[in-house]
């Protein structure tokens, strides 16, 4: 297994630079033709999308078709495929990808409730996200750490 940084992540889509784009494209051959997967971590798609947006202007609809067809790319392999899923397809709907992949991570690792003062997270996931933790929550957190 090999591991992609953001910028090759990028070469690879954008094209900028030709060598470099080259070289991105002939590694993914290589890996293909030799079944060497390619690590992407989510932090890696989290720093992507944040560069397609700002950098580069892509529209959400470019960085969701860009980010399904890496998921589903069987030379790709990531950590936690699952969560990539969920926060793509939440994506799609509005809001900042980070923001879904941190929520869907938390919930996979079975936190009760996700603090944050963010107002918008809070309007997605109204009974996840909060910014106040209630004594019953802590409670049940406390309790399920001691059994």
């Amino acid at each position: 297994m090999i591991a992609f940084d953001t910028n090759a992540v990028v070469r690879m889509l954008i094209e900028d630079d030709k060598k470099q784009a080259k070289t991105i494209q002939e590694t993914v051959l290589f890996a293909e033709t030799n079944s060497i997967q390619i690590l992407i971590l989510s932090e890696v798609l989290i720093e992507t999308v944040w560069v397609l947006e700002s950098i580069y202007q892509c529209t959400k609809d470019e960085v969701t078709q860009f980010l399904e067809t890496l998921i589903s790319t069987s030379t790709f392999t990531h950590p936690n495929p699952d969560v990539i899923r969920k926060a793509i397809r939440q994506y799609k709907r509005g809001g900042d990808f980070a923001d879904f992949v941190i929520v869907e991570q938390t919930r996979q690792q079975q936190a009760k409730s996700f603090f944050s003062f963010d107002k918008k997270l809070q309007n997605k996931y109204p009974h996840y996200v909060v910014e106040k933790i209630s004594v019953t929550q802590a409670t049940d957190t406390n309790m399920s750490k001691n059994h």
